[in-house]
């Protein structure tokens, strides 16, 4: 008797735990799928960043730059302690990065893939994007959708893209395209070049890139070349602390922050430019035009009222960078 008791305890245990793991198999393999493909992402470009969380999986990013501003709620995030700050734009604290433990980095520009040596070492998966023309960076996007498994999410953002993009091209096409001077940096003077997705911004807003036939993103050029382009409208990029971090013409900050309206038109021969006579020196807020993501339809937009604006001379007695770029 004592036997065939011990027998059926024996037989009952096996049981249980046979139903035990029966039931926790099937909780594992009902759970939500956003938690079976949860990542740990950190984003090195503000405009990655903002991809992720339009597609609805900021909670999936565990470290962004100190530039990372969109959505509003980025910057509060790493104020609490939510979001790591893991640097700048090349200046990012590559063991912090480590210390987070990411499953993917997310790069931009030629500038940031002097990292993918490191990560690609570190095992890390790497989606970069050049910025050099939109079709990139729907390419990037959809990439991006793939890996978190939100491949629709990410087609109808393209698709919102390129219909917004639709949009404004077509309100420009039939009026004149108006030469376009765009200064990305006053103290080394390069524009946006035939590798830039900017130049395509531009001509959707109805402007004509000036020197855009120059290879590279930011192709470089000099002044006397600009006064015999004779732009129609020159813009200067802007952006909240742009005032505080300069201009600087010499020393090891120079070229830190941007220009004004009036030092470009006290330059020797400005006044021979159209742009310069018309006051159609402007500001641009270059924190929403130099985002390769979601802000692209609102960049050509911004592209558009600064090229197509009535101008206004009291803009070139502007001597300070101002705090809010609707003042200029």
């Amino acid at each position: 008797m004592g036997g065939k008791a011990m027998n059926t305890r024996r037989a009952d245990r096996l049981k249980r735990s046979i139903v035990f793991l029966l039931f926790t198999l099937l909780w594992l393999t009902s759970a939500p799928s956003s938690q079976a493909g949860q990542h740990r992402i950190v984003s090195l470009a503000p405009n990655w960043t903002h991809t992720v969380a339009e597609l609805g999986a900021l909670d999936q990013v565990v470290g962004v730059t100190r530039y990372a501003i969109f959505p509003d709620s980025i910057p509060a995030m790493v104020q609490r302690g939510d979001l790591v700050d893991v640097g700048g734009f090349l200046d990012i604290d590559t063991a912090l990065v480590d210390s987070l433990n990411p499953d993917l980095v997310l790069t931009s520009t030629q500038l940031q893939r002097r990292y993918h040596p490191w990560l690609k070492r570190r095992g890390v998966r790497v989606i970069h994007v050049d910025e050099k023309s939109l079709q990139e960076s729907y390419d990037r996007i959809l990439e991006l959708g793939e890996f978190l498994g939100m491949e629709a999410k990410a087609r109808a953002m393209v698709d919102g893209i390129q219909r917004e993009l639709d949009e404004v091209r077509a309100k420009y096409a039939d009026t004149p395209k108006v030469k376009v001077y765009y200064e990305i940096n006053y103290y080394y003077k390069c524009v946006p070049g035939a590798d830039s997705y900017i130049t395509e911004l531009i001509r959707i807003a109805g402007g004509d890139p000036l020197f855009s036939d120059r290879p590279g993103i930011a192709p470089s050029v000099t002044w006397e070349e600009v006064v015999e382009a004779d732009p129609e409208v020159i813009l200067i990029p802007w952006w909240a602390t742009a005032g505080e971090e300069g201009p600087h013409y010499e020393g090891p900050l120079a070229g830190n922050g941007t220009t004004t309206p009036k030092r470009i038109a006290t330059r020797p021969g400005a006044e021979k430019i159209s742009a310069v006579r018309h006051g159609k020196v402007r500001y641009i807020d270059s924190a929403k035009t130099k985002q390769a993501g979601p802000m692209i339809p609102e960049a050509a937009r911004l592209f558009a009222e600064a090229i197509h604006a009535e101008g206004n001379m009291a803009r070139l007695e502007l001597d300070e960078v101002p705090k809010d770029i609707n003042d200029q």
